[in-house]
């Protein structure tokens, strides 16, 4: 006759297996194989929050000082990459002054450029000028120099917290297509 303490010892121990594992098979959301049993599955615990989330930033967006597109003045095109922007006295009347240009500005030489353009007129670096005003926006090319006013203003023109953005698309119908652009910028105000 078998001896009793190891029957029951035995029976403790199987009674023990089965309860860590419907233990363990309901902490992974799965259904218990006993009879003995609930057959109602736990649901596995959700993945914990990130802490902080950051903002979604829009794929392609643009970082003050950063342009993307191209001008084209009599056949040659320029690649625009770099923003800038300033307040200035222009046709009578305080304006936001804005230089989309194809090579950076030294910050030493920003507040000349903004104010009289020297490096654009010299064709150190080639680009748009924009003025904008309460009446529309003013546009000039550079190194040709020619230029179109607008009574209305650019799409998504805004300024805010002293940044200016905008985009600009124009395939030069008025000048039989010597004359387009198609860009977008985000500029700080220089002060």
């Amino acid at each position: 006759m078998p001896d009793k303490r190891k029957i029951v010892t035995n029976s403790l121990l199987v009674s023990g297996l089965l309860l860590s594992a419907t233990a363990l098979s309901c902490s992974l959301g799965q259904r218990s194989t006993t009879n003995n049993q609930s057959n109602t599955p736990t649901p596995a615990p959700s993945k914990p929050q990130a802490e902080t989330t950051k903002p979604q930033v829009e794929p392609g967006a643009l970082n003050p000082g950063e342009a993307t597109g191209s001008c084209t003045a009599k056949g040659e095109t320029v690649a625009l990459k770099y923003a800038y922007a300033g307040r200035g006295e222009r046709f009578g009347g305080e304006s936001i002054i804005v230089l989309v240009t194809d090579k950076p500005i030294p910050p030493e030489a920003l507040a000349d450029e903004i104010k009289s353009q020297t490096m654009l007129l010299d064709g150190k670096i080639r680009g748009l000028e924009y003025v904008f005003s309460k009446d529309g926006y003013w546009v000039r090319f550079h190194p040709s120099q020619y230029q179109e006013s607008k009574s209305s203003s650019l799409k998504d023109y805004s300024v805010e917290n002293d940044i200016v953005k905008g985009s600009d698309e124009d395939k030069g119908d008025l000048t039989d297509g010597k004359y387009s652009r198609s860009v977008k910028f985000v500029a700080k105000i220089s002060k």
